[in-house]
């Protein structure tokens, strides 16, 4: 019993904490950086995907080698722009 109430209060914990850590950023949003020393800084991305750590992001204008961004650097150091930006 006392395992089952263990595993219940685990499982429930990380269900919770999902709920306290939603992302920052919606699909569709229209990005840029913050950080000047950001890779694309100046530039523009817009949200395409999120899974649990991460942010999918798609450039209109800048050729990047990954889609793939951590969540704690996008949200860190980016701002929601406009989503005109983010016309291709």
């Amino acid at each position: 019993m006392k395992k089952i109430l263990a595993l219940s209060f685990v499982l429930g914990f990380i269900g919770c904490s999902w709920l306290f850590d939603q992302p920052k950023y919606k699909l569709g949003d229209c990005i840029t950086p913050t950080d000047p020393i950001s890779s694309w800084y100046g530039e523009y991305a817009r949200v395409d995907d999120f899974s649990g750590s991460a942010y999918v992001l798609w450039f209109p204008n800048y050729k990047s080698n990954t889609a793939i961004f951590m969540k704690t650097i996008i949200e860190s150091d980016t701002k929601k722009v406009k989503g005109t930006n983010c016309a291709s």
